[in-house]
């Protein structure tokens, strides 16, 4: 059995899905409702594969926030970083790239899948983001796959992944991989292959 490395930009995930597919497939719904629902995307993720590293970076929470704990019930290693003084998000993905880049250092010659949760493409051209690291990694002999809505996938990234992997879009499972609070409840999966 393959071994799977899961690293998820849960921001990009979870702000695509909530600022551009739900208003397509359930535009009447409070989109301050909507959820990720983490347990459908771990299934989707590993697909009943053995997991060795299991990636994602956040930013830090207010002291009552549940969610990173959530995470953490799920087996995900999360690394809380500060929010900039302007309250944005700082060096998430650089810092899920190094875990990234660091695994494949790790894993030479093995037989194993980096499997990666974004849609994010920036930096391509630089020699840096997501792109230029699944480009070194699928270099080295590792598969690849990336799993995003399709509609906020960078073009780039998503042509990579299906000439050279697996591209999975996310708007196929939609109804399982995510949830209205209050309204709507997940989907189960059922068998994945």
């Amino acid at each position: 059995m393959r071994t799977a490395h899961i690293f998820w930009d849960n921001s990009n995930i979870h702000f695509v899905g909530l600022n551009q597919v739900l208003k397509k497939v359930e535009p009447n719904v409070n989109p301050k409702l909507f959820r990720t629902y983490f347990k459908g995307l771990l299934q989707l993720a590993s697909r009943n594969r053995k997991i060795g590293k299991l990636y994602m970076a956040g930013s830090i929470p207010p002291q009552t926030d549940s969610l990173w704990k959530h995470i953490r019930s799920q087996g995900i290693e999360l690394e809380l970083l500060e929010r900039t003084n302007n309250n944005k998000e700082n060096a998430n993905d650089v810092s899920i790239q190094a875990a990234m880049l660091r695994t494949m250092a790790d894993n030479m010659g093995k037989d194993h899948i980096f499997v990666v949760l974004t849609g994010d493409g920036a930096g391509a051209a630089l020699g840096t983001g997501f792109l230029a690291d699944l480009e070194r990694v699928h270099k080295f002999g590792f598969k690849i796959e990336v799993i995003s809505w399709e509609s906020g996938c960078n073009r780039y990234l998503r042509s990579f992944a299906k000439k050279n992997g697996v591209f999975v879009p996310l708007e196929t499972h939609y109804n399982k991989v995510t949830f209205i609070e209050g309204g709507r409840s997940v989907e189960p999966f059922g068998m994945l292959i």
